[in-house]
């Protein structure tokens, strides 16, 4: 499944956020920016088999460059590394939550055991 920026922006959509800003960073890569009741949240959709630790630190650091304090990772039919789990996990601030889907606005979630490679 290839997702299209319409399909992205329905999902967040779904999940309760209002969508601020969508783009297509790479040919398997977007970067979402939503916001809800609860604050803003940055969502980085890679679409590949494996997502690294490297990815993780790219999302830290537009949390960082755009001052939002939680961020996605959305594995769009992949898996994360188990070096993406720990880094993510060692980061704590800003919060990363990697998923497979985009957790619905008011749940409490954290990071997640996916697949690993």
């Amino acid at each position: 499944m290839i997702p299209a920026t319409t399909d992205l922006s329905t999902m967040v959509r779904e999940a309760g956020y209002h969508l601020i800003r969508i783009e297509q960073v790479r040919a398997n890569r977007w970067l979402l920016l939503a916001e809800s009741s609860e604050g803003k949240v940055m969502i980085l959709a890679q679409q590949r088999p494996l997502i690294s630790a490297s990815d993780v630190q790219d999302l830290a650091e537009q949390l960082r460059l755009n001052n939002v304090g939680m961020g996605y990772l959305l594995a769009v039919d992949g898996r994360f590394t188990p070096e993406a789990q720990r880094t993510a996990v060692e980061l704590r601030i800003p919060r990363i939550v990697l998923c497979g889907t985009i957790p619905p606005v008011g749940i409490a979630v954290a990071v997640t055991r996916l697949q690993t490679a």
